[in-house]
C-alpha cells in the first residue's frame, strides 16, 4: 500500500459539505447516475446536523482539503442486533489506496467500539476494484441483488482480524 503522509480522518463538520458534495457528484458520474439525484448542500447539511442526525460522515483530508468521505447510518435487525451500515465510501483516485483503507479501518473501529454485531454495505457487482479491496480486508459477500453485492463484516471477524492485530 502506498503511504501518504498527513492524511487525517475526522468527523465531518457542516461546512465540509462544500467540499464533500462535489465528491458525491463525481462518484455519481463514475456510477453513471444523474447528478440531479445528489442532494443539494443545504439538504445534506440539514440532514447531517439534525437532531438526531439522518446520517453520519467521516472525511479524509490532506492539508485541509477533503479527498474522501464515508457516509454511514446505524441499523437494527432482530436476528443480528445493532449494526453500522456504510452507505457510501469514496476517495479521489490519486489517494484511493491509502485513504480508503484508513476510512474503512475507522469504520471497523467505530463498529467494534460500539459493540455492534455487524458492519454492512452494498457495492456494485461491476466494481471489481472495490470487490478486491473488500475481500482482501476480510469481508464476505452476504447476498447479491439487482447488480449489487451486499458485503458484511461480522463481529468475530472485526475482533479477530481487525481489532486484535497491530494493523
Amino acid at each position: 500500500m502506498n503511504q501518504v503522509e498527513g492524511l487525517v480522518i475526522r468527523e465531518a463538520a457542516g461546512e465540509d459539505f462544500i467540499q464533500i458534495r462535489p465528491l458525491i457528484v463525481k462518484r455519481a458520474e463514475e456510477l453513471k447516475l444523474s447528478d440531479g439525484s445528489v442532494s443539494d448542500i443545504n439538504k445534506l447539511v440539514r440532514d447531517y446536523c439534525s437532531k438526531p442526525a439522518k446520517f453520519y460522515c467521516l472525511v479524509c483530508e490532506l492539508d485541509t482539503k477533503v479527498i474522501g468521505y464515508v457516509i454511514y447510518t446505524y441499523g437494527y435487525c432482530v436476528y443480528v442486533g445493532r449494526s453500522v451500515n456504510m452507505d457510501e465510501i469514496y476517495v479521489i483516485s490519486d489517494y484511493r489506496e491509502a485513504a480508503q483503507l484508513l476510512l474503512f479501518k475507522r469504520m471497523v473501529k467505530i463498529t467494534n467500539n460500539l459493540g455492534y454485531r455487524k458492519l454492512g454495505w452494498l457495492s456494485s457487482k461491476n466494481n471489481l476494484e472495490m470487490h478486491e479491496f473488500w475481500v482482501k480486508h476480510g469481508t464476505t459477500v452476504h447476498s447479491e441483488d439487482q447488480g449489487y453485492l451486499q458485503y458484511r463484516l461480522a463481529k468475530y471477524t472485526i475482533q479477530e482480524r481487525h481489532c486484535l492485530s497491530s494493523n
